[in-house]
């Protein structure tokens, strides 16, 4: 028996585009049961799951149907058989699921990603600080072999008060686009200068809006910050973990 890979879950009426394909090129169709639908296409027996491949497959079908109905992505996607997906998924968590499903009608997933443009924020925290730009001064004054753990109290001091402004910072970055949100959720930062790492639920009508406010603060942040934003995509982040 063939199995079937699940990319998420929709309303059971929701119609999936002509020719859209997912793992091996496959076609997606539908496996339904009362008010849902799951999201499905076949793959070969035994073939290992999780390749780059995969990841962009999987990606492209569920945001695919994001463009034009709520998606439910699946956190853990993987392989049924036959009547398992009605039997173990779809019938013995259906009200649950539907739910889940329902809380995303209408609704889209935006992330927003913000990284200080290095160079300037740290002569900021050079100038800011006058014990940083003291001994500064002293190393640049002292030979490349001499002043070694002077260069390592530098290093932590300049990281240290990056991380303390980057801190500060990324509430108010988050809580200026959060206002027109119906959910959002603060990832921790990768790296020191990432300073904004968000998801935010927004509404398919305020789209436009959420869209132009993130294009304005980042005009405003020009030369500062450099602003990324993703979507619309599926909501994992609002999506609850069981």
């Amino acid at each position: 028996m063939t199995p079937t890979y699940v990319y998420g879950l929709v309303h059971a009426g929701a119609t999936v585009p002509g020719g859209l394909c997912g793992l091996e090129a496959s076609g997606v169709r539908t496996v339904v049961h009362d008010q849902l639908a799951a999201l499905v296409s076949d793959v070969p027996s035994g073939r290992a799951l999780g390749t780059r491949n995969d990841l962009l497959a999987h990606e492209r079908v569920v945001n695919t149907m994001v463009a034009t109905t709520a998606v439910l992505p699946m956190r853990f996607p993987g392989l049924a058989e036959g009547d398992s997906i009605v039997d173990e998924l779809l019938v013995p968590n259906h009200d649950r699921l539907l739910a889940m499903l329902e809380e995303l009608d209408g609704r889209v997933q935006f992330t927003v990603k913000g990284r200080y443009e290095q160079d300037v924020v740290l002569r900021e925290v050079i100038s800011d600080r006058p014990e940083i730009l003291e001994l500064r001064d002293r190393v640049q004054e002292l030979p490349e072999d001499a002043g070694y753990y002077d260069r390592i109290r530098l290093g932590e001091l300049v990281v240290g008060e990056l991380e303390a402004r980057r801190d500060e910072e990324s509430v108010v970055l988050h809580d200026r686009l959060g206002g027109g949100a119906v959910a959002a959720v603060a990832r921790p930062p990768s790296a020191p200068e990432e300073v904004l790492n968000s998801a935010f639920l927004i509404e398919r009508d305020h789209q436009n809006t959420f869209e132009a406010a993130v294009e304005a603060l980042g005009a405003e942040l020009a030369g500062r910050v450099r602003l990324r934003m993703i979507g619309p995509v599926a909501a994992y982040d609002f999506v609850p973990e069981e």
